[in-house]
C-alpha cells in the first residue's frame, strides 16, 4: 500500500491548473489528498507526509499564511517544500529570502554537495526546471537549522534538509523536471515509507 501525502496548493487560485502536474508527479508513489492553502485550518494532518507547492506569491510582497509557518515549525511528519514552499520553509526558521532583479525561468544544472536520502542516486549533478524571482540566502540562520545539500549557478541554496526534523526544501520544480524529478519523488516516498510510525 502506498503512503499518503497531503498536497497543499499555495497558488493564488484554488483551481490553478499547475497543481495537476504535482498530482501526476506524486501519484506513482503516493495516495494524494489536495487542499487549497486557505482551507488548511489545522496542523493535525492525517496523511503520512506533506508537500507544499510552488506559488506566484512572493515573500517580499505577500504575507506567508500563518498556518503554513506553524506547520513548518511544528510538524513531525516528512515534509517537502517546493520553490515557494522551499523559500517559506527556510524563512519560517529565520533564513533570509531576497528577490532577484530578473525572473529565472530555465533548466538549471543542480550541483550536489551531499548525497543523502532525498538526493539518493541523483549523481553529482542533474538538470531541473527553475521558475522564480526569489531565493534563499545561505546566511547564519539557514546554517543554524539546515544542511545545504545542493546549489546552482543562479541559486546558492537549491536543496536543504533540516538538521533535526524530516523537513526538506528544493528551489527547483521536480514536478516538471523529467527523470530527475521522478527519482526525487521516489526518494521522498522511500523516506516516508521508512519513517517511524508508518
Amino acid at each position: 500500500m502506498k503512503p499518503s501525502v497531503f498536497l497543499i496548493n499555495t497558488y493564488k487560485a484554488a483551481d490553478d491548473g499547475r497543481v495537476s502536474a504535482y498530482v501526476t508527479w506524486l501519484e506513482p508513489h503516493f495516495g494524494v489528498t489536495t487542499v487549497y492553502v486557505d482551507e488548511v485550518k489545522s496542523l493535525d494532518v492525517s496523511e503520512d507526509a506533506i508537500v507544499v507547492t510552488g506559488s506566484e506569491r512572493q515573500i517580499t510582497k505577500d504575507p506567508v499564511p500563518e498556518v503554513i509557518t506553524k506547520l513548518y515549525l511544528e510538524t513531525e511528519k516528512p515534509l517537502l517544500g517546493i520553490c515557494w514552499g522551499h523559500q517559506t520553509l527556510a524563512y519560517a526558521w529565520g533564513a533570509k529570502v531576497i528577490r532577484k532583479n530578473r525572473f529565472i525561468e530555465r533548466d538549471e544544472v543542480i550541483r550536489v554537495l551531499r548525497t543523502e536520502e532525498l538526493l539518493y542516486n541523483m549523481g553529482l549533478f542533474f538538470t531541473a526546471s527553475e521558475s522564480h524571482y526569489e531565493h534563499v540566502v545561505p546566511d547564519a540562520n539557514l546554517k543554524k537549522h539546515f544542511e545545504l545539500l545542493a546549489y546552482s549557478s543562479s541559486c546558492k541554496v537549491e536543496v536543504i534538509r533540516h538538521i533535526e526534523r524530516p523537513l526538506w526544501g528544493v528551489q527547483f520544480h521536480p514536478e516538471r523536471s523529467g527523470a530527475a524529478g521522478k527519482r526525487l519523488a521516489a526518494n521522498f516516498a522511500r523516506i516516508v515509507a521508512n519513517s517511524p510510525g508508518l
